[in-house]
């Protein structure tokens, strides 16, 4: 073999290892893929609060998007996504994108990441084993350190949780390279079947207002589930993966690696343990029991609306009544023959004495007025009489004075 044959066999080679390479490349692509509807919260979305997150996993290799319609199974084989991601859900999701939920992790194996411990989300995490309490978690010895701010939050909402689970391997994954993690607030989780808890609070980390996280039971605050051919994680803080809490020039802690850890874990599931008839049963269960939450929560609904309506229904009788009562007392005040109230009778009355006592006055003061006027009448005329006009007085006393002036001459 010449120089050329060799050349010609090492280009081959190069560009067949390339092109394996980049076949290689391809395959391992995973994509991400965010639900985002007004059933989530629009602050957790990965151009806001998630945007910090998003960037970090496509830097690792990952193809991140995210879909605003509901999840049906259509939507899921559009987009074929390998994990999906629901953070915050805040509704209920319906009863097709539960179908088409359980089918993808179940039987299509794939990965589901529930960031975000909301009552809602327990309609998603219940039938994989994991339910979401309903007490916030307080701690008063681990504090969160802000190196911003030089000092501890003072916050016993927000905790450092140091206490991860080393000994099952199946969750190997997830705590590998894993320290310490700031919480900033959430539930505890209660386990069940096929589930196990991933990372837990201390001895002293408890919920006041929780019959079953009291202090000395270390509750989760992560955990994980394998269901069929697929995996599930659920993180009861949505905000430990938040632009805010990721910042680090504050929070020094292991909350970034420990989400691409979960995603990775999520994308990459282990090959399929179970019978697929066990798959097909326990889809079906986890399948009716979301419809026993549906109606119990229908039920719950139906319950308050019908004791709003008893408390109205008590309202408008006392209502009646005093109504009723009311009506009593003023046709106690009306008389039976006339229709016309008592008081109304005796304001005539008081009206007519009024005028009968006026027209007495008048009459009266007529009488007198006259009598007045007789005797003045009478006591002109006598006056006239006998002293006759004022013209003739004046003359009689002249004629007087007169008369002793004519005696003396």
């Amino acid at each position: 073999m010449n120089k050329i044959d060799k050349k010609i066999l090492f280009n081959i080679f190069v560009f067949l290892s390339v092109l394996l390479l980049l076949s290689q490349g391809c395959a391992a692509t995973k994509k991400i893929l965010f639900y985002e509807t007004e059933k989530t919260s629009s602050k957790y979305r990965i151009d806001k609060e998630y945007s910090k997150f998003k960037e970090t996993l496509e830097e690792n290799g990952y193809s991140v998007s995210r879909i605003e319609l509901d999840i049906t199974r259509s939507a899921l084989e559009n987009y074929d996504p390998d994990v999906v991601v629901i953070v915050e859900l805040q509704k209920s999701l319906s009863a097709d994108e539960m179908a088409a939920i359980f089918e993808f992790v179940m039987q299509d194996g794939k990965g589901l990441f529930i960031c975000g411990g909301t009552q809602t989300a327990n309609q998603i995490t219940i039938p994989f084993g994991m339910t979401i309490d309903t007490g916030m978690l307080e701690d008063e010895t681990s504090p969160i350190y802000d190196a911003a701010a030089g000092k501890n939050i003072e916050d016993k909402t927000n905790f450092v949780i140091t206490r991860l689970n080393r000994q099952d391997k199946n969750v190997k994954t997830i705590i590998q390279g894993i320290n310490w993690l700031a919480f900033f607030g959430g539930y505890g989780i209660s386990v069940s079947e096929n589930a196990i808890g991933v990372a837990f609070g201390d001895h002293d980390t408890y919920s006041p207002k929780s019959i079953i996280f009291t202090k000395g039971t270390k509750p989760p605050i992560a955990a994980a589930s394998r269901v069929g051919n697929g995996l599930v994680f659920l993180l009861s803080d949505a905000d430990m993966l938040s632009n805010t809490n990721l910042d680090t020039s504050r929070y020094r802690y292991d909350n970034l690696k420990f989400g691409l850890n979960i995603v990775k874990w999520l994308a990459n599931p282990p090959p399929p343990a179970q019978d697929k008839t066990i798959d097909e049963l326990t889809m079906t269960i986890a399948y009716l029991n979301t419809e026993i939450d549906d109606m119990n929560m229908t039920i719950r609904d139906l319950n308050s609306q019908i004791s709003t309506l008893n408390s109205q229904v008590s309202a408008l009788t006392q209502k009646v009544m005093e109504l009723e009562k009311e009506n009593e007392r003023l046709r106690s005040q009306v008389d039976p023959l006339f229709k016309i109230k008592y008081t109304t009778w005796a304001i005539g009355m008081g009206i007519i004495a009024i005028v009968i006592i006026a027209m007495s006055m008048a009459r009266r003061v007529h009488k007198i007025k006259l009598g007045e006027k007789k005797e003045i009448e009478g006591f002109g005329y006598e006056f006239d009489k006998e002293l006759g006009d004022i013209g003739g007085i004046d003359q009689e006393l002249v004629e007087k004075i007169e008369k002793p002036e004519e005696d003396k001459e």
